[in-house]
């Protein structure tokens, strides 16, 4: 299995959230969308997510549990360098032409095979220029075994780019049950792949042949399963709007990998792979939850708005029901990561590990607040805003870096506190600017966060003194009675909060439809 990759901030599902903005958005529905046919195609698509995000965090739990045993936080460090680089390229393998596909109103046949090749070239002339610049990583490094690791992963762009456009127009159509099986069952591969290398002491290389495997099984599956296939180019399909909108987004990407990617190149560059290693197994434990619930919501909400970016009134409701489901399910989970961390570790990735307990805790106060205000990148790209998500990307980034610079002398630990600071001091200049000129305010985000945030902080204090009390008992026990008391003290105080009834409503709002629902296997009809 491959090193999990940071998200995106900004990067462009659940069924409570969907039905409630189609159902908002029916009374007017503009020209040209049948607001019926979204409702029903974002509830199925919300519905697909929720079964096979349960499927993922298997699959990353299998990962890391079993592979964090098997290879070294050193071998994991050697990974995470080449990362950082093949992430950096990787950036300008999509060109920002898949979101272009997903935006547009009106995207034809040879349009789209245009893209296809532009994509396709872009991949292989990437897969060119990395293979070439394997051994400055090695010397940038100063770690020869890096030239061959660089050489190996620099295919994955031509394999990936080969089934960009296919993806994109699975989640353009909203069919995301097929998204999902080309997704589940690469990642499935990969993971084997690693496993099994891993086992017979490939060391770092089975990390490298699982990202290929990955991406070689994903991109065929992809073909298979999306009605797109591309023809030869043409001229005069109006590909220069698209590609304007892709270099917005590209550049974005951009900037935004020194976000993602800097924190990761500085420790590696200063304090070595072994610190490294430490670092990238905090933040892809932290991640795996995080991407768990964002995932899903961005996956489908990003199509749904941008069929709602002429409705003002449907696209704040759908906004509001999003950002609230992200906020009451984020939110409690990682302040209960914090509060469980040293526990949380040792089962996870075992004794060895121990060392990443104060990095993990750290950046869980990041993901606190992280998901929620991220959506901001949905709401831009959907309203066709560009050139502001590259300006908000480069305010982001500019931020970040000096996060991560004044904490590099302290190591890990300084880098995950320099994150938190910015990422907290930042948030309501990015809110203010990402939601001027739509229909959304701030108040919007603040009137849908505040209890969920409120709750989650009275339940964490409480839990921070039972943990003391029950300190003695088993592992698995203490965190089972930790995880129910925590539970019960965010839902008591959720409840007796100002307007805490209808976030209760919400709640069973959302579990009704899944649990009761007699044909469920029938919204996972590909």
């Amino acid at each position: 299995m491959p090193l999990e990759s940071k998200a995106a901030v900004g990067t462009p599902s659940c069924v409570q959230p969907i039905q409630a903005a189609g159902a908002a958005a029916t009374a007017a529905a503009p020209s040209g969308v049948d607001m019926a046919d979204l409702k029903r195609q974002s509830v199925r698509g919300g519905a697909v997510t929720m079964v096979t995000q349960g499927i993922r965090i298997a699959i990353q739990i299998t990962s890391v549990m079993v592979l964090s045993r098997l290879l070294s936080p050193n071998d994991y460090g050697i990974m995470a360098m080449v990362i950082g680089v093949t992430g950096f390229a990787g950036l300008f393998r999509g060109l920002g032409l898949s979101s272009a596909a997903i935006q547009k109103k009106d995207l034809h046949q040879p349009l789209q095979s245009n893209l296809f090749w532009i994509n396709v070239a872009m991949g292989t002339l990437l897969t060119v220029i990395v293979a070439v610049a394997s051994p400055l990583v090695a010397w940038f490094y100063g770690k020869p075994e890096l030239s061959a690791v660089t050489l190996a992963l620099s295919f994955s762009f031509v394999l990936s780019s080969l089934g960009t456009q296919n993806g994109a127009r699975l989640i353009r159509e909203m069919r995301f049950a097929r998204q999902a099986v080309a997704g589940i069952t690469g990642a499935v591969i990969g993971l084997a792949v690693s496993i099994t290398m891993a086992f017979h002491g490939f060391s770092y290389w089975s990390l490298v042949w699982g990202e290929l495997a990955s991406s070689l099984a994903t991109t065929i599956l992809l073909f298979a399963l999306s009605p797109f296939r591309p023809g030869l180019p043409t001229r005069g399909t109006g590909i220069r709007d698209m590609l304007k909108f892709g270099a917005n987004v590209t550049a974005f990407d951009f900037v935004n990998y020194f976000h993602r990617n800097l924190d990761n190149i500085l420790i590696g560059r200063f304090w070595g792979p072994g610190p490294l290693g430490h670092y990238s197994r905090a933040y892809a434990l932290l991640m795996l939850p995080i991407n768990t619930i964002r995932g899903p919501i961005t996956v489908v909400g990003f199509p749904a708005l941008s069929r709602l970016q002429d409705r003002p009134a449907a696209f704040r409701e759908y906004y509001r029901k999003m950002t609230s489901f992200v906020a009451l399910v984020s939110m409690p989970f990682t302040a209960f990561l914090f509060i469980a961390s040293k526990v949380i570790i040792a089962l996870a990735l075992g004794p060895k590990w121990e060392a990443i307990t104060p990095v993990f805790a750290i950046l869980a106060t990041v993901g606190f607040v992280q998901p929620v205000i991220t959506l901001w990148g949905v709401v831009v790209l959907s309203r066709g805003m560009g050139r502001r998500y590259l300006h908000l990307g480069i305010f982001n980034t500019v931020c970040s870096a000096i996060g991560f610079a004044a904490g590099l002398p302290w190591g890990p630990i300084g880098v995950a506190v320099g994150y938190a600071l910015v990422t907290y001091l930042s948030a309501y200049p990015i809110l203010i600017w990402a939601f001027r000129g739509t229909p959304l305010k701030f108040g919007d985000f603040t009137a849908v966060t505040v209890r969920p945030f409120t709750a989650s902080i009275v339940a964490a204090i409480l839990c921070f003194y039972i943990s003391s009390v029950i300190s003695t008992i088993p592992p698995f026990v203490w965190l089972a009675l930790l995880g129910s008391a925590f539970m019960a003290s965010y839902l008591c105080t959720l409840r007796l909060l100002p307007g805490g009834k209808s976030d209760f409503a919400f709640i069973g709002n959302l579990i009704r439809p899944v649990v009761a629902s007699s044909r469920f296997s029938s919204l996972l009809k590909i």
